[in-house]
């Protein structure tokens, strides 16, 4: 099968799509759920999921489309814009069609009102691309970078769904091959229930033992002898943990031999429960080899049980990544998205009451460092699973870390009805030299786990002191406890006490293991003290090596001294909202600021500023920040101006990369009010104190 020239009527693509049978199929939840994520985290007003066929587009899921695209669920190509993603082969952006050449005469534009599109292909794993993912808007938009990535990662939740239904696919054909292989073996293959009854009777079966499917379909199995009547229950008991049972002996069979009696098989008998989904045994399976003719079928018998084994283990673990990264995903933001929403609710109330809202904005600052931390992690899973985390180390309060998780969980413990008590002298020195962000999230899991594994009521007690130069906390509950035969493994990824759910608020197995992992990368440990009994609740202790001695004390926001010189600052981003916010704090800060929104402008206006530091963001329309660092550096006016690079990409490549086109420096958005004086203080002592 030949490739030609235009995408859109490729071949191997048209069959990719069509062996799918996705087109005209009905809407399905799990492709509904993501347009409506799309159309609302990129705050438009359509999403939608489109499939190209050589001459129509047809929408496996569309949010927010007027009639009557809605309800049709396509078009002709002649009215896609996502007909041009596909021959693309890569992300198609449109910020104004009206004034874009590419599109200025798209009937679109009039007959539906869309002004602006971003659509992703969607690729199968073999790479043909199958449709797009796009959001439109009736608007001229500038699409950011935060927001394409954000689609990016929802084209490839698109294209894993896809690869379900062609999972679920290959595994109807897996069971049509199956049941065919099972027909057709020379083995005789047979199900029964747990009473007996039979509900499989291939044909070799009837060819072994003589009766028919019609014969014995429905009732006790005719095999077994009068004197085993208790033959079922013995291969039940001797299946009923998992394991393969393996006997050779002789089996009745219909009709009488040349002697008038009763015919009999001798036969090589191998039995396994079948479990459903929810791991329950409800029937068993038989493999029979009539061992009086020959022996050969037991290689084949063994085969066949290796690739049923290998295909289920395939099939299960594809469904599972997807449900273990959005577990991880979830309760890894619970935490600090809480005490979040409470400060943004709190701020309502306290906008005359300057103490509470110094008080909230410490909240609203810890907690974000948090997420972006804990998204910083995320985007890469395989890295916490393998221990791959790497700390911030700084001096870090004990007495904060506790303050700030039980903070974390007071919503929860206010629903609960939990009585939350925090024993520790505030005056006692302890302090560890670790990742804040990493403890808080230690301790707030353990207070999480306490509050869900206790009944309404409860009570919970945490604690800090310290004992032969170590922290120790410790995280008590009168809860349901955790019995003897599940404290062995309670550290191990995805356990769970299952004794226990109908108690709890359900739990994802994986918190207690993070906690473990994060402890150990501090020199610590952690463990689970002995009780009396599992109806006397848990008790958790962390213990940290101790810092000797109580660090100076950081000078607040509030309390930090103005700036001994005054910089003229330039910032450079696209995103309005970002550099109002970042000019505002700066200026803030004591220094004089003004801004550009584009790298061509930024250059224009250093030039005319001659600032002393200059912070641009990397990704921008048109010329880049990458481009603006090497032109900046080609101008010898601006030779004693420091360049600081200031994005949302931090990884190793992106420093490398900034380092290389002329910055001086490579901060992570946000960048705290510390890292900026850091910058600061960087370019006092480059000059010299007037």
């Amino acid at each position: 099968m030949n490739r030609t020239d235009d995408p859109i009527t490729d071949p191997l693509r048209l069959k990719a799509l069509r062996s799918l049978s996705l087109v005209d199929s009905p809407a399905e939840e799990s492709f509904d759920r993501i347009t409506r994520l799309a159309a609302r985290l990129l705050k438009c007003p359509a999403s939608v999921v489109t499939l190209i066929e050589e001459d129509r587009q047809f929408f496996k899921s569309c949010v927010g489309l007027p009639e009557p695209l809605a309800t049709l669920r396509g078009s002709p190509l002649s009215h896609s814009f996502c007909k041009l993603t596909v021959r693309a082969g890569k992300r198609f952006l449109i910020q104004d069609a009206r004034v874009d050449p590419r599109v200025v005469s798209h009937p679109a534009i009039e007959e539906y009102g869309i002004v602006s599109y971003a659509g992703f292909p969607i690729r199968t794993r073999s790479g043909e691309v199958l449709g797009t993912l796009c959001v439109v808007d009736v608007v001229p938009r500038e699409w950011t970078e935060d927001e394409l990535e954000t689609l990016r990662e929802l084209s490839a939740s698109v294209e894993s769904e896809i690869e379900l239904i062609a999972a679920a696919e290959r595994e109807r054909d897996h069971a049509r091959m199956f049941q065919t292989m099972i027909q057709a073996s020379p083995l005789s293959v047979i199900v029964i229930d747990t009473d007996g009854r039979v509900e499989l009777w291939n044909d070799a079966s009837e060819a072994i033992f003589g009766w028919t499917s019609a014969e014995v379909l429905g009732y006790p199995l005719p095999i077994i002898s009068e004197h085993k009547l208790d033959e079922c229950q013995r291969i039940c008991d001797a299946v009923g943990d998992g394991s393969v049972f393996r006997c050779v002996d002789t089996y009745r069979a219909k009709g009488e031999d040349a002697n008038g009696e009763k015919r009999t098989v001798h036969v090589n008998v191998s039995a396994v429960s079948l479990h459903r989904h929810d791991g329950y045994s409800d029937r068993i399976l038989l493999i029979i080899d009539d061992v009086s003719q020959s022996h050969a079928g037991t290689l084949e018998r063994e085969r066949l049980f290796r690739e049923l084994k290998i295909e289920k283990a395939l099939l299960s673990e594809m469904d599972e990544r997807k449900d273990r990264f959005l577990a991880l995903l979830a309760h890894e933001l619970r935490n600090p998205l809480t005490p979040i929403g409470n400060a943004v609710d709190l701020l309502r109330f306290a906008a005359e009451d300057p103490g509470q809202v110094h008080e909230i904005s410490t909240v609203l600052d810890s907690q974000v460092r948090q997420l972006v931390r804990l998204i910083d992690d995320l985007m890469d899973v395989s890295r916490i699973t393998r221990g791959r985390i790497g700390l911030q180390r700084e001096t870090v309060s004990i007495h904060e870390v506790v303050a700030n998780s039980c903070r974390a969980v007071d919503s929860l413990c206010s629903e609960m009805g939990h009585e939350l008590i925090r024993r520790s002298d505030p005056e006692e020195s302890l302090f560890v030299y670790g990742d804040y962000v990493r403890l808080t999230q230690v301790v707030t899991n353990l207070l999480n786990n306490a509050c869900k594994y206790t009944p309404r009521n409860g009570r919970i007690e945490i604690s800090c002191g310290h004992s032969k130069g170590q922290v120790q906390i410790t995280v008590k509950d009168n809860g349901v406890g955790i019995p003897p035969e599940h404290r062995t493994g309670i550290f191990e990824m995805f356990t769970q006490v299952e004794d226990t759910l109908k108690d709890s608020r359900g739990g994802l197995g994986i918190g207690l293991t993070l906690v473990k992992q994060l402890i150990e990368l501090h020199d610590g440990k952690v463990l689970l003290m002995d009780t009396d009994g599992a109806s006397t609740g848990s008790e958790f202790q962390i213990h940290l090596p101790r810092l000797d001695s109580k660090p100076k004390e950081e000078k607040t926001v509030a309390e930090e001294e103005g700036p001994k010189r005054r910089y003229r600052v330039l910032v450079v981003d696209d995103v309005p909202a970002i550099a109002k916010m970042f000019t505002m704090l700066v200026g803030a800060m004591g220094h004089e600021v003004n801004s550009a929104s584009s790298a061509p402008e930024g250059i224009e206006r250093a030039r005319e500023l001659q600032p002393d530091i200059v912070f641009s963001d990397i990704c921008m329309p048109g010329m880049d920040g990458y481009e603006l660092a090497r032109r900046f550096r080609s101008l010898s006016e601006l030779d004693s101006s420091m360049l600081i690079a200031m994005t949302g990409n931090g990884q190793p490549e992106d420093i490398r990369m900034a380092m290389e086109a002329g910055f001086d420096r490579h901060i992570t958005k946000p960048a705290s009010v510390q890292r900026l004086r850091e910058i600061f203080q960087e370019l006092e002592s480059r000059r010299g104190v007037e």
